[in-house]
């Protein structure tokens, strides 16, 4: 297993991946870092959180390694972490980078309908919509 993060107060990106899902950590956690730290600002939509991370996880279901999908709301932090796992692990360990880029984001989407739209400190609605529309102009969805 492998972990990487990369951080700055805002946006973070993040994965577990096992051996065989490593071939795009770096190039999915740059992209996707850069891209939303770039164009969005974290204060349109809260002022309770500094930061949102998606870590995304590709472990193989079939070992023991694997977890379940999860947030975490650290207010001491001002953090907000969502834990989730690719849909189709055959799939994004298979993927081609842009197909991978695709799955990321769409997890990404997910997870801000999932969790963030249960946080009433967050314009989740706002939030979602600028991700997808960013997502759409970047030609990743």
């Amino acid at each position: 297993m492998q972990e990487t993060k990369a951080k700055k107060q805002g946006f973070i990106i993040s994965s577990m991946l096992d051996i065989k899902t490593n071939k795009f950590l770096l190039f999915l956690s740059s992209i996707f870092y850069n891209l939303l730290n770039i164009n969005l600002n974290i204060s349109n939509y809260t002022k309770k959180h500094n930061e949102i991370g998606l870590i995304f996880m590709a472990m193989n279901p079939h070992l023991s390694l694997s977890r379940p999908d999860r947030k975490f709301n650290r207010r001491k932090f001002k953090s907000f972490d969502m834990y989730m796992n690719v849909p189709d692990y055959d799939k994004f360990r298979t993927a081609t980078k842009p197909e991978a880029k695709k799955i990321i984001a769409e997890l990404y989407l997910t997870g801000i309908k999932k969790y963030l739209s249960k946080q009433k400190d967050f314009n989740h609605e706002l939030f979602y919509k600028d991700v997808k529309e960013l997502f759409q102009k970047e030609g990743i969805i």
